[in-house]
């Protein structure tokens, strides 16, 4: 089974610095394994952000081949990138497009930034449309800590590191072997 990309939108209120509420719509980007799991990823996500009452709008499906979050660019881009391949039995070009999702300060910044990442790749390409998105906030799984679960990982479920669940103990080290290198010596 492979991580899918989904596009979350949620209605919210948001306390602004001088204390006022005002009633906001975000789109979000997370990867998950199925709408389940990118719904109870979702709630978690918003929980942590927002104090108030929530509301989840729309979970969709997203395409992108590649979501990359480079140091400098707080907005995100969609990126059509047409891959252009050779095929030997018919000996014709073939062209397939591919999504990819960048942060970048504009649409100039995506572009180059989408030529840095594809420059070693060898193969042969054209970038035909470099669109702004609503998006504001990638949350991929790989940079959340062990002590994210959510429901989808099992009902009731806990980090395995966590406390309450028992650890197995060490398994002795046999007489003349040294324990760092495992060497009988």
């Amino acid at each position: 089974m492979t991580r899918n990309w989904f596009t979350c939108v949620v209605k919210y209120v948001r306390h602004g610095a001088d204390g006022s509420e005002e009633k906001t719509t975000d789109q979000l980007l997370l990867d998950a394994y199925t709408y389940t799991e990118a719904e109870a990823r979702l709630v978690g996500i918003v929980t942590d952000v927002c104090t108030g009452p929530f509301e989840v709008q729309s979970i969709t499906k997203s395409n992108y081949a590649e979501v990359v979050r480079f140091d400098t660019g707080d907005k995100w881009f969609r990126i059509k990138v047409a891959l252009t391949s050779f095929d030997e039995r018919s000996g014709k070009e073939k062209e397939s497009n591919q999504f990819f999702l960048f942060s970048a300060d504009d649409i100039k910044d995506a572009y180059d930034k989408t030529r840095e990442f594809l420059k070693g790749s060898g193969i042969g390409y054209v970038i035909p449309a470099i669109n702004y998105t609503k998006i504001s906030e990638v949350y991929p799984k790989s940079e959340e800590g062990s002590t994210n679960v959510t429901a989808a990982d099992g009902y009731g479920a806990v980090p395995a590191d966590h406390p309450s669940i028992a650890q197995p103990e060490a398994a002795a080290v046999p007489a003349g072997v040294d324990p760092e290198t495992g060497e009988v010596g």
